[in-house]
Formats: C-alpha cells, structure tokens, sequence
C-alpha cells in the first residue's frame, strides 16, 4: 500500500548556525535575536532539523509547536528548548519574543570541571518547556537580560562572560523544569560510561544495533554494560538502541517523502522486510500504516 505526495510533509531541512546569515561576531556559534527575525529566516510551510541548541521564549504566543511528533501548544510566558537533531515545525501560530541559539563547543567554551554542566551531560534530556509563574519569570528575565547586554557589547572576554551567562541561564531553565533532579545527579564513573554509551548510540544508531559492539567501543563486557544501563536509566542497553532507532524512523516517515524502502537503507537495514519487523516489534503497526495513520489524523 503506498502513501499518495500529497499527504506526505515537506522533507526536513538541516540547519547550522552559518545558513542563517545573521551578522554576529559568534555568528557560527552563538546568536541572540527577536523571534520575528528567526521566523523571517525560516521557511513556514518547512520541517528542521537543529545543528545547535534552540531555546525559544515567546512573550506572547498561541498555536502550536510540534517537536518529533509531540504537539505543544504556544502559550505567553512560555519557554521552549529544541536539542540537536529533533526535527520541529510550527501550526497556525502567531508568536512575539526572542531566541538564543549555540552549538555544544560554545556552551563548553569555559569548562568549570563541572560535569552536570557539560552540554552532553547536563543538556541531554532537558524539558522541552517550562511555563514560568511570575518570580521564576523575573528571575529568568533578569539573566536573559544580561546575557543580551553583554552579546551586544564589543568588551574584552567577551565570549567567556558570555558562555558562563549562558550556563547560568540554562541551569535556572532547568531548576524552574519538571527535572529538577538533572541538576542533582551523582556524577561517577558508572554515569560517565552509561553517558559514554548514549553518545555513541547517537553517532552510530544507523550501522550498529547490538549491544556487543558497544561494549567492544567502551571496553566492557556485553552482560556489564547491559546491566549497567539497566541500573542507571531502568531500561536495556539494547532497547536504548532500538528506541534512536526508532526514533529516526518516526522522524524520516513523518517529515519527509522518503519510501519505506528508501528509510530501510537510511537506517541501515539490509531489506525493507527486515525494517517492517523490526519497526513493528516497537510500535505494533507497521511503518507505512504509522506513517498513513499519522499523518491522516
């Protein structure tokens, strides 16, 4: 059974910081703009895909936001954060306020020592939104502000003050989240390899799809670092591997015109046959029904 093109969403667009062509001295690495400006940067009827984290603060706002098939609704007061790779687009929205966007090697431009605010670590799994009362909001504002004062000036240490500013404001994004608990997390050699682990998951989702050859990159035993995950994240090392993968292929049928066939391959599977069963065993519908009955309804 095949899906007609005019169901099918546009494919997703990469974005780097340098494609937008804003004027900025860490243009390639960090920018601060009016909302109004982004917008103007993007396509509306588009579906992206960030090479750089994206923190959205609409000061007024209605519509909807949709990040990797989850629908939120745009509201005033109302933060939005958009990590690496999580394909988003926009749904009969009218939206006011400003954006900070910047890439993992400017946030970890000033190492504190501190792990829980390393971008691969602290940023991993931030809450896609938090809505702010009225002191969180003052508070949040206030580092906001300054963050914007000091990209708007031209002073020595510029990109340091910067970086650190911008720590600050995602550690007080996360204190006012539903994860409080990111920032109470015991690092230790156990969380530094289960972090290890998910790293490479992410850099190698599309050709290695068993346990053991992760265990082989990190040194570990198959069964240990299996149990490991298990401990840390209450979940298998192999269903860590099974849901990226399913995850991109959520995201390739849903957001762009490839075929079943065509996914197959992206994600490196021998056969089309192969990838039917595999996706089925995880979602209990096959990848061309997910795809009709999703993008139907």
């Amino acid at each position: 059974m095949s899906i007609n093109n005019e169901i099918l969403t546009p494919n997703i667009l990469s974005l780097t910081l340098s494609k937008l062509n804003f004027h900025s001295p860490t243009r390639n690495e960090f920018l601060m703009m009016p909302y109004s400006t982004f917008r103007e940067k993007l396509n509306s009827d588009s579906h992206y895909k960030n090479k750089f984290f994206a923190v959205l603060l609409f000061k007024d706002a209605g519509g909807y936001l949709i990040v990797d098939d989850q629908e939120y609704e745009l509201k005033s007061q109302t933060f939005f954060f958009i990590n690496y790779n999580q394909v988003y687009y926009f749904k009969d929205y009218e939206a006011e306020g400003d954006v900070i966007l910047f890439t993992k090697s400017f946030y970890n431009h000033v190492y504190t020592g501190n792990k829980m605010i390393k971008s691969d670590t602290a940023l991993h799994n931030v809450s896609p939104f938090i809505s702010l009362k009225s002191e969180s909001l003052k508070d949040i504002n206030q580092t906001f502000k300054e963050l914007s004062a000091e990209y708007k000036s031209n002073q020595i240490s510029r990109k340091e003050i910067l970086c650190l500013l911008l720590k600050v404001f995602m550690l007080k994004y996360i204190r006012n989240s539903a994860k409080k608990d990111l920032l109470n997390r015991s690092v230790d050699h156990k969380k530094k390899l289960v972090d290890d682990f998910n790293e490479l998951v992410n850099l190698h989702y599309k050709e290695l799809k068993t346990t053991s050859k992760y265990a082989e990159k990190l040194n570990l035993t198959a069964n240990y670092l299996n149990a490991l995950v298990k401990e840390t994240i209450d979940i298998t090392a192999g269903q860590v591997i099974k849901n990226r993968v399913i995850l991109e292929a959520e995201r390739l049928l849903l957001h762009t015109t490839l075929s079943i066939i065509e996914i197959s391959y992206e994600l490196g599977f021998n056969d089309n046959s192969h990838f039917g069963k595999y996706f089925k065993s995880a979602k209990e519908i096959s990848p061309n029904d997910f795809r009709i009955k999703q993008l139907k309804g």
